[in-house]
C-alpha cells in the first residue's frame, strides 16, 4: 500500500513539475516564433542574396512564409504589452514584403526576388530591434519593474514593493555603469538625461517605500518611475 501511496505521489509531483515549467515567464521578452524565424532568415541574407543564388531563395520562400504565419499567431509575453502596439504596426509591413517575395517567386523575375528578399530580411530586423533590448542592464531594470508596476503596487503587496525597490536600487546602480553600442552613440546625451531622470525616481521610491510612507503615495511615486522608465525606452524609437 505505501508503494502504491509512494508511486501516486511522485507522478503528481511530476505531473506539477511539468505544469510549472510549461507557465509562460512574462518577464522573459523572448518570443519564441522570432527566434525560429531567423532560420531561414539567415540562410536567405548570409548564403543566398549575396551569391544572388535566385533558386535558392525561391526554394527559401516556402519556410519563410511558414516562419511568417507562425510568427503573426503569436502572442507577445507580459513584459512586452506595451510594445504591442508598435509590434501590431510592423508585422503587416513584414507580411506585405512576404507576399511581395512570393508574387516575384511565381513571375521568376530575379531582380524583384532580390529585392523582395532584402525587404523581408530588414522587416524582420525591425522586428527583432522592437522586442530585443538595447541595453542588457535597462532590460533587467525592466523586468523588476514590471512586476512591481502591474502586480504589486496594484494589489498593495507591501513586502513584495519593498523587496522590488532594493533590487531596482540596486539594478540602477548598474544601469548607471551602462554604455551605449556605437550605432547609438549619437543619443547619448539623451540617454543620460532620461536615466538620470529615472535614477531620481528611483530613490525617491526606495526612501518612501524605506519610511513606509501610505499606498497612495508608494503608488503615485511608482507611476512616476514608470513614466520616466518609459522616456528612457523611447530614446531608442
Amino acid at each position: 500500500m505505501r508503494k502504491v501511496h509512494l508511486t501516486v505521489l511522485i507522478a503528481l509531483s511530476f505531473c506539477a513539475t511539468v505544469v510549472f515549467a510549461q507557465l509562460p515567464d512574462e518577464t522573459s521578452g523572448r518570443v519564441p516564433e522570432l527566434d525560429a524565424f531567423h532560420k531561414p532568415i539567415y540562410e536567405l541574407w548570409h548564403t543566398a542574396w549575396p551569391a544572388k543564388d535566385i533558386a535558392k531563395l525561391k526554394s527559401l520562400l516556402p519556410d519563410v512564409e511558414t516562419a511568417y504565419a507562425t510568427l503573426a499567431a503569436a502572442k507577445l509575453p507580459g513584459i512586452l504589452r506595451e510594445k504591442q502596439s508598435k509590434w501590431d504596426e510592423k508585422l503587416p509591413v513584414l507580411a506585405q514584403s512576404v507576399k511581395e517575395y512570393r508574387n516575384a517567386a511565381d513571375k521568376n523575375d530575379s531582380e524583384a526576388i532580390l529585392k523582395a528578399a532584402e525587404a523581408v530580411h530588414m522587416n524582420y530586423e525591425q522586428m527583432v530591434r522592437l522586442v530585443r533590448p538595447v541595453v542588457k542592464e535597462l532590460d533587467a531594470f525592466h523586468q523588476s519593474l514590471y512586476t512591481l508596476h502591474h502586480y504589486y503596487v496594484p494589489e498593495n503587496k507591501s513586502e513584495l514593493i519593498k523587496a522590488s525597490a532594493d533590487s531596482l536600487t540596486q539594478k540602477m546602480v548598474t544601469l548607471n555603469g551602462a554604455a551605449l553600442p556605437k550605432r547609438l552613440e549619437a543619443k547619448t546625451e539623451q540617454f543620460n538625461k532620461a536615466r538620470k531622470n529615472l535614477e531620481e525616481s528611483v530613490k525617491a521610491f526606495a526612501a518612501a517605500v524605506k519610511a513606509k510612507k501610505g499606498k497612495d503615495e508608494i503608488a503615485k511615486l511608482e507611476n512616476t518611475l514608470h513614466a520616466r522608465y518609459q522616456v528612457v525606452e523611447k530614446v531608442f524609437e
